[in-house]
């Protein structure tokens, strides 16, 4: 997305003092140099705080106290936009923001500033403003209303900041992802980023996942019902079995319970209608008999079943107990036999009996024989010592055993529903209305199992809607997609690399899983990371050649109404040739001209470090300009001056200058 800053404004907080600005152009490298501590390092945390940071990471001292307000003129499209954000009381970063809208790049800024947004409508705003999809990655149910799940242009500012400790770390290749809540955010917004998947599929990801959700949800709900359905099928069973003997209901060869259930309507319904005594048959007692007599030997049997299984199962218990104790008892045994070691080293060099201390030669003989018995009784004793192996007969039987006995539990409960009971009506018409009665109850509580509306219906038509999307992924050719855009990143960054002249042993790639770069060697079948290999110097180019890459890609023609800005902030990226002191010294700091006060010892180290800005000027130019690139540094123009496409923003190598003006002091 075209995204240029123009410019970075500071607001004093003494309004007697004039704004502070420093200038960006579009289509050079521009760059802040100086010495140590003169706040180049602050301007990466003063863009990312009034992009909307959560946090804030200007340094605390001169800058925050003398600073009121912090801003940046930028263009997003055709469009100038002034953003702000007052600076913070505390680390937690201020709630105040500002947006507004410029006539044109010259206007003049305001000397006041004040908010016309909290954060969270600015982010919502810039989200807007970058066409960011408010479309979850995830499931919403999980989390509220999904807020954390959806992408922001705050997950990619992952793209546009190096900052001093990222930009040479073998660990950590993207800003702030050495966070896991950041890093495992990036990973599900990298293929959007990438312009792998559009809104339009990460609508249809979310249509899917609520309809399998309904779906799963009815599955259940038909589950619940099915087993308390089930849980009726005694009931049902009695009721019609009694029904049938007193001639209300016609015995029904092969009965299902849902056949019962049919039948039990039918007969209700024609007493509702009037219709019982029509139905009236002659009783058959001797109907329930037989099942009586029938459910007493089912019970027996599964009453002999559960016996036997139970007596089978102790003696396997008793088995594997007895060979506990055993076991037991030969170690116990074990424990007091000579140590037979202890006898060998105590034999002394003349074959003294250890005994009585008489001269002899058949000591060892005597030893030796004692050893080779010794290991026959061990090898014995531990096959003893195993015993039997019963785990899984044990398992088997406790299962079956679990088996039958819900089998018995079933045939007495049978049994129990064809026992008439004492207090039951003798006459067989105060039964007839009397099961009537427990009928209504019993349909009463089956209604409510079966739903106002049509369960397999709405289950049908979810399972096509379902197959309706997985026809739409199927035909959206998201893996090859994602391999057109792998390959074309690799050979980006195998092509920077070359001119950092680093040599990657193996295929280079970005891995979405690790979020870092890999090396795949084909001939030894291994895949290496970014933090295996090499020294500063190479994780530095590999940092760069991987954000030139990026930031290239992202220009391309299908990819410039992206999601991601078109700006690459680095930080000392010659921090590898010219480190830093503890206080903060460093070699290129000084007012003199660094190129020709280095000649001799350093020019290896000039030579990086002029390379440096070669490659990302060729990168601006490789991309026609189409992103901005500011790089904050010790370096100076004896280094870079000659490099094609650079812009100086600011000079910073006298003792009074910096990012606060001295007359703020």
């Amino acid at each position: 997305m075209q995204f240029f800053i123009s410019d970075l404004i500071i607001w004093p907080r003494n309004s007697n003092n004039e704004i502070r600005t420093l200038h960006f152009v579009e289509d050079k490298v521009n760059v802040i140099h100086g010495r140590s501590r003169t706040g180049k390092s602050s301007v990466i945390a003063i863009i990312d705080y009034c992009l909307g940071a959560s946090r804030c990471a200007i340094p605390v001292g001169t800058i925050r106290a003398k600073a009121g307000w912090f801003g940046l003129q930028i263009r997003i499209r055709d469009t100038w936009i002034l953003v702000a954000r007052r600076t913070p009381d505390n680390g937690a970063g201020s709630s105040e923001c500002h947006i507004s809208m410029r006539a044109s790049a010259d206007a003049h800024f305001p000397g006041t500033i004040s908010a016309t947004h909290n954060l969270s409508q600015f982010k919502d705003a810039f989200n807007r403003i970058a066409r960011v999809t408010n479309i979850s990655l995830g499931d919403e149910s999980q989390q509220g209303d999904g807020a954390e799940n959806r992408p922001s242009y705050r997950d990619l500012a992952a793209f546009n900041f190096l900052p001093q400790h990222i930009v040479a770390n073998p660990n950590i290749l993207f800003y702030k992802s050495d966070s896991y809540k950041h890093k495992e955010k990036l990973k599900k917004v990298l293929p959007y980023a990438l312009g792998i998947v559009g809104a339009e599929y990460l609508m249809k990801e979310r249509e899917r996942a609520r309809t399998q959700k309904a779906l799963d949800a009815l599955m259940s709900e038909q589950e619940v019902r099915r087993r308390a359905f089930a849980s009726w099928e005694a009931d049902v069973r009695g009721i019609w079995n009694e029904a049938v003997e007193l001639g209300m209901a016609d015995e029904l060869a092969g009965a299902t319970t849902a056949s019962r259930v049919e039948s039990l309507k039918a007969l209700n319904e024609a007493f509702h209608s009037g219709r019982l005594f029509q139905r009236l048959q002659t009783p058959r007692y001797g109907y329930t008999s037989q099942l009586f007599r029938e459910a007493t030997e089912l019970e027996e049997k599964a009453q002999k079943d559960v016996d036997d299984l139970s007596r089978e199962l102790r003696d396997y218990e008793r088995l594997s107990g007895r060979a506990r104790g055993l076991a037991q008892a030969v170690n116990t045994e074990k424990s007091r036999v000579v140590n037979l070691e202890w006898l060998q080293r105590s034999l002394v060099s003349d074959d003294a009996c250890v005994v009585c201390g008489s001269s002899t030669s058949h000591t060892h003989a005597v030893v030796d024989r004692l050893a080779k018995e010794l290991d026959r009784v061990s090898r014995l004793s531990d096959a003893l010592t195993a015993g039997p192996i019963v785990d899984r007969q044990l398992e088997d039987l406790r299962g079956r055993l679990f088996e039958a006995e819900g089998r018995l539990q079933d045939a007495r409960l049978r049994r129990a529903q064809l026992e008439h009971k004492d207090s039951s009506p003798k006459d067989s018409l105060a039964r007839a209305f009397v099961l009537l009665g427990r009928l209504q109850a019993l349909l009463m509580a089956l209604s409510t199992l079966d739903g106002a509306d049509d369960l397999a219906e709405r289950m049908n038509e979810l399972r096509e809607a379902l197959d309706g999307l997985e026809a739409y992924f199927l035909g959206a050719g998201r893996e090859s997609r994602e391999l057109e855009v792998n390959n074309v990143i690799s050979q980006l960054i195998h092509g920077y690399s070359t001119n950092f002249n680093l040599k990657p042993e193996g295929a280079i790639g970005l891995d979405k899983a690790e979020l870092t770069l890999s090396f795949f060697r084909k001939q030894q079948g291994r895949k290496e990371y970014l933090w295996e290999i090499g020294s500063g110097a190479n994780w530095m180019g590999y940092h760069l050649a991987t954000f030139l890459a990026l930031h290239e890609y992202f220009t391309y023609d299908a990819q410039m109404d992206g999601p991601v800005f078109s700006f690459l902030a680095i930080d000392q990226p010659s921090q590898v040739y010219f480190p830093s002191t503890l206080s903060g010294k460093n070699l290129l700091d000084g007012k003199d001209e660094q190129a020709e006060r280095l000649r001799g010892k350093h020019d290896g180290d000039i030579s990086d470090t002029k390379r440096i800005f070669r490659v990302l000027s060729r990168g601006i130019e490789r991309a026609k300009f189409r992103f901005q690139i500011i790089v904050l540094e010790h370096a100076d123009k004896s280094i870079w001056g000659e490099v094609p496409h650079m812009h100086e923003v600011a000079e910073w190598k006298d003792d009074n200058a910096g990012l606060i003006p001295q007359d703020w002091h």
